[in-house]
């Protein structure tokens, strides 16, 4: 009943807060491209057609404005999601790997899924954990291999599907699954090829503006091929400790990895190491290959770090008194650290972050050292409020999207979309508008758009970007200011998009459309501006 309760308050912290942006820009391309008529397949809001789809899914039930109670709604079926494939995995491990292991490594993943940092929860890097922890599962859920890498092929191919940098989780997968049967792995890693190329085949031909689009936006981050640079790998080292300071459970991860291991022998103790560094690595391609270092690139590494902590509470009852203590000691350190001033944070990073790192190699030295000795043996109950304890920090309600880094003056809480709702009622829930506006406007404002990028970041980067202008996906975003002649209202975030910095042709098009002078703009909250069409 304690760790019931225990989950059951952690997991009511960790859904307190709204959806983040990003997903509510999203969500607020979608629905507002819908009601114009624009079919998910031609939307554009940044995200593979995967991603689309099961947002669009889980989006359906609610379908109205942005609010408190449409986003709990969402999440509660993400949550639904999560419980029902952490069961899969239940089943799939206790067939290959026990009992003990499975209630681990199940309770564990699940939980770091559903207790979530709110950068985290619902980004396609979190869709792909999910789908991958599905393929583990049933894997190993039928009895016969090659039915369960069937069933596991197509959800390891939505890994690749969702995003297509998450690929490495895919992988990770397969990993997972070799660690509990190769002869499953095997079959999975075989029906996983199938199905990807059937993906890449099929998606290039029906759906060619899907790669014109990722290509474009690979040329957002990286104007030249990506390689490995020095900087690079100093901005990666910086975000993994960022993350660990965050997240806590990462700083537990080596010290789990090296009790797991300690308990093999021989040549499986080597390949239990490797197997680690391995699965620790290809978490952080993600990160890596983006190059962007933002925290939610980053949730494959979390989920992998809370899985091992289960695991190693399962499998080795005798230590789990000094891995509770290292636990709740970092969590707690963690809790005072992101709740420091924002200012005090940036100044402090550096030391903070090393601290955070060279601690976590001492502490898997310690286990590995201290891993053979019995200590007094805890029940199960002490390892979820341990567990929950340590998903904590990132949670609670004020607690900042990053320790020091991309976002780290953005903290958790309730969005501020009231008065962007009440505009989009009082020009009318059915006015057609052209949106200059990232996507969670439109998601509080739900006034359609027959535009097919309904939040225009071709437009947007265009106008402090000449070489955004020499891009397909620039001139085809630029069709909306002369074939969408629905459209009553321009609305313009101001902060998001410059009208000044656009291209001259771009300034032409929007004055000649719409009245933007300050006696003709509908009042509207800062930084949004509203210009009606003229007539």
């Amino acid at each position: 009943m304690t760790a019931v309760l225990a989950a059951l308050a952690a997991i009511v912290v960790a859904s307190l807060s709204n959806l983040n942006g990003d997903v509510r820009y999203v969500l607020g391309g979608l629905e507002t491209a819908g009601k114009g008529g624009v079919g998910i397949w031609d939307v554009f809001v940044s995200r593979p057609l995967a991603y689309k789809l099961f947002m669009a899914a889980i989006d359906k039930p609610v379908g109205g404005p942005s609010s408190d109670s449409t986003h709990l709604v969402i999440r509660l079926e993400a949550y639904a999601l999560v419980v029902a494939v952490s069961v899969v995995l239940y089943l799939g491990v206790r067939r290959v790997a026990g009992r003990a292991a499975a209630a681990g490594i199940a309770g564990a993943t699940g939980l770091s899924l559903l207790i979530s940092p709110p950068w985290h929860f619902l980004e396609p890097d979190w869709v792909a954990v999910l789908v991958a922890v599905l393929a583990v599962g049933v894997a190993c859920v039928p009895r016969w291999p090659w039915l369960g890498a069937l069933l596991a092929g197509p959800a390891a191919m939505l890994v690749v599907a969702v995003k297509a940098s998450t690929f490495p989780i895919a992988l990770v997968a397969l990993i997972v699954i070799g660690m509990f049967d190769r002869r499953r792995a095997g079959w999975t890693t075989l029906s996983t090829v199938v199905w990807v190329v059937v993906w890449y085949v099929v998606s290039r031909h029906f759906l060619p503006w899907e790669w014109i689009w990722l290509e474009d936006l690979a040329y957002l981050v990286h104007a030249e091929p990506q390689r490995i640079y020095w900087d690079e790998l100093v901005k990666l080292q910086v975000a993994i400790g960022d993350a660990a300071v965050l997240s806590p459970v990462l700083a537990l991860f080596p010290a789990a990895a090296a009790v797991l291991i300690r308990r093999e022998t021989g040549r499986r103790r080597w390949a239990g190491a490797a197997v680690a560094v391995v699965a620790f690595l290809l978490t952080l391609a993600p990160a890596y290959g983006q190059g962007e270092f933002f925290m939610y690139h980053f949730a494959a590494t979390v989920v992998l770090a809370a899985g091992t902590c289960g695991a190693a509470f399962a499998l080795s009852p005798g230590f789990r008194l000094p891995l509770s203590v290292i636990a709740v000691v970092v969590s707690g350190i963690s809790l005072v650290l992101v709740r420091q001033p924002d200012s005090w944070r940036l100044e402090h990073a550096t030391p903070v972050i090393w601290a955070y790192e060279i601690g976590a190699l001492v502490l898997a030295v310690v286990a590995w050292f201290l891993a053979g000795r019995e200590w007094k043996s805890l029940p199960w109950s002490v390892g979820v409020v341990v567990l929950c304890f340590a998903l904590l920090p990132p949670v609670l309600q004020g607690s900042p999207y990053a320790f020091s880094t991309y976002n780290h003056s953005a903290l958790n809480g309730r969005s501020p979309d009231a008065a962007l709702v009440e505009l989009g009622q009082r020009l009318g829930p059915d006015t057609p508008v052209l949106y200059l506006t990232y996507g969670t406007v439109n998601h509080a404002m739900g006034n359609p758009t027959t535009c097919r990028y309904p939040s225009p970041i071709w437009l947007q980067r265009g106008a402090g970007d000449d070489r955004m202008r020499l891009r397909p996906s620039y001139d085809d975003n630029l069709l909306c200011l002369t074939e969408d002649i629905n459209a009553r209202y321009l609305v313009v975030q101001t902060n998001w998009y410059s009208r000044p910095k656009a291209a001259p042709d771009v300034q032409a098009l929007l004055d000649e459309r719409f009245d933007c002078s300050a006696a003709a703009q509908i009042p509207a909250p800062p930084p949004v501006i509203v210009c009606p069409a003229r007539r």
